[in-house]
């Protein structure tokens, strides 16, 4: 063969063996026989909470103080219209036809066995928080507030808050929003950016801050205090996913980051703006393109052929897109667990999802001076697969039962379309499932440590609240601690200094208690001293009084903050510093104890 001819002939063999071949489909599995394909470690299993119809493309699922799983259905994930839509730029031609769904269990069987549509219309919808007997969802562009009004199930109520989320790629929108221990709802803003302003229905549910400027976002997350009415930007910045410890410590995800600490809070850089660059996020655990899950379904044949077809172009694309299977790419819902159905190491876990593999694992993590280290567990497997390729993870939320409860998709195809070959992407249906979708308990083998009766914390009287702050399910310390934060009862302040010093049984009931001290308003008049008060009073810490006052530190509160950092409980101790930190650093007549 004549050399000169060589690359003509490679060039033609090539471009025939990238032509896309016949591509087998898969069939859905009906949730009984879904049911019989997963795998699980440690004599756990997956029991089915709810199906379609009642439930379809659930991304994220929060709990009401009553029980009942408030949905969000991403029914227009990725695009409502394939041949209008264009990569990589905005399309507001697709429609908004995101939903929320109401589910509740009508005979305390476990199961969620009714359903009312409680709201629709929405755009591309990632989360939603309770708040006064509504929620906040976010819905890109929007954040909506939403509340049943007169007892049918449907919001009559629907507030448009906030605009401005830009709409772009739908894999980095603002998702998961999640109460920390200091009264914020933060959110998880993703990479689209945009720029977030207040909207006149806002004033119908929060107050109306002095300053309401618009908050511009780049690859930051966000957060609002609903007594204040006021948003601020905070660290972040990554993909799908949102988890926040009982410390306050957030965790994120990315794509081929599956455990994220946000270590330098966006507060402490605008308080510190002579400090050098720093990265924000860290990874807590290993990333990168190289790292292995173990699948029990079979290799997608589009993602085979995708993967050979770009490692034979020569892409220089990550490692984990040019193979077909086998390592992690779709990183989403890191969660944290904070149950009590589980045994006791659970509570050093983290579960991930990889929705690309079919799958879930779990991580290990230990803290050692506030900054947290992971690895996987369970070396070569998994702790979840499914043989079935239509299982979708995608989220996962600590439930009132102290389980994990999972958000499945159940879609044939979950891939972004701009990350798909344009003569591939004409072959594949992104919208085939999109009238299916579960919700899966992970349940440990035996007895669960309560049963399904029916309940309403809000109806329990405040003190009762105060007492479940050291429950050992977080969903009970958390709906304790926004159901009190609505109350604001200023009853419960003496029972709450002693749950902190004496009762609690826990730390993070401790912790709890302290937050709650402060958002109440029991440790002074002004929320989280601003740490260049420091600056602005160098010269004359020995006056003792005017310190205080520029901390917002009122004399009683001093000494409920020194009484918590001088607690044996290390987390107290840590609580008491986050709480007000210019209060318990600077002052002289602390210093000893601050050596």
């Amino acid at each position: 063969m004549r050399l000169h001819l060589l690359p003509c002939l490679l060039g033609l063999a090539l471009a025939h063996a990238q032509e896309v071949p016949p591509l087998p489909r898969s069939k859905a599995l009906e949730p009984n026989e879904a049911a019989a394909s997963f795998v699980a470690m440690e004599g756990f299993s997956m029991q089915l909470l709810a199906a379609e119809p009642l439930v379809t493309d659930p991304v994220a699922l929060t709990y009401d103080e009553r029980g009942r799983a408030f949905v969000c259905e991403m029914n227009d994930y990725p695009y409502t219209d394939k041949a209008s839509h264009r990569p990589s730029q905005e399309n507001p031609q697709d429609q908004a036809i995101g939903r929320v769904r109401l589910l509740w269990d009508s005979d305390a069987n476990g199961s969620l066995d009714k359903a009312t549509l409680f709201a629709e219309g929405l755009s591309w919808p990632t989360g939603a928080a309770c708040w006064k007997g509504g929620i906040f969802v976010v819905a890109t562009p929007d954040l909506w507030y939403l509340r049943d009004e007169d007892g049918d199930g449907r919001a009559d109520l629907r507030l448009r808050c906030f605009t401005g989320l830009r709409k772009l790629n739908v894999q980095a929108v603002a998702n998961n929003p999640q109460w920390g221990p200091d009264g914020r709802l933060y959110i998880a803003g993703g990479s689209n950016g945009g720029e977030l302003r207040r909207l006149p229905d806002a004033d119908r549910i929060l107050p109306r801050p002095a300053q309401a400027k618009p908050l511009v976002l780049r690859r930051l997350d966000f957060s609002l205090d609903p007594q204040r009415g006021e948003l601020r930007l905070e660290s972040g910045g990554a993909r799908f996913g949102h988890s926040i410890d009982d410390q306050g410590n957030r965790f994120l995800c990315n794509i081929r980051n599956p455990f994220q600490q946000v270590a330098l809070p966006q507060a402490w850089l605008d308080a510190n703006p002579l400090l050098p660059a720093l990265p924000v996020l860290v990874d807590c655990a290993a990333a990168g393109d190289q790292l292995p899950v173990y699948r029990s379904s079979p290799v997608e044949p589009w993602r085979d052929f995708r993967a050979k077809r770009w490692s034979d172009e020569g892409s220089h694309l990550p490692h984990s897109e040019l193979v077909g299977a086998g390592v992690v790419t779709s990183s989403s819902g890191i969660t944290l667990y904070r149950g009590d159905a589980y045994p006791a190491a659970f509570r050093r876990q983290a579960f991930v999802a990889d929705v690309a593999g079919n799958l879930f694992y779990r991580m290990a993590y230990t803290m050692t001076e506030g900054r947290v280290s992971a690895q996987q567990m369970d070396e070569h497997q998994n702790f979840l697969t499914s043989r079935d390729v239509w299982f979708r993870p995608v989220n996962f939320t600590n439930a009132p039962d102290g389980c994990l409860h999972v958000c499945d998709m159940y879609r044939e195809v979950i891939e972004h379309p701009w990350s798909i070959p344009d003569d591939l992407h004409a072959r594949l249906d992104l919208l085939n499932g999109r009238q299916r979708g579960r919700l899966w308990r992970l349940a440990p083998p035996g007895k669960l440590p309560r049963d399904h009766a029916v309940f309403d914390l809000g109806a329990l009287k405040t003190s009762d609240l105060v007492s479940m702050l050291d429950h050992p399910n977080g969903w009970h310390r958390d709906s304790a601690r926004r159901l009190l934060w609505e109350r604001r009862d200023a009853s419960a302040i003496v029972a709450l200094q002693t749950l902190m010093l004496a009762r609690a049984t826990r730390p993070a009931g401790r912790v709890a208690a302290l937050w709650m001290l402060e958002t109440l308003g029991a440790i002074g008049p002004r929320p989280m001293a601003d740490l260049r008060a420091r600056h602005r009073l160098e010269g004359r810490q020995s006056n003792d009084a005017a310190w205080l006052e520029e901390c917002g530190v009122s004399r009683d509160g001093l000494a409920l903050l020194l009484q918590a950092a001088q607690h044996p409980q290390a987390e107290l101790r840590l609580a008491a510093l986050q709480v007000r930190p210019a209060a318990l650093l600077a002052p002289r007549h602390l210093g000893e104890w601050y050596q």
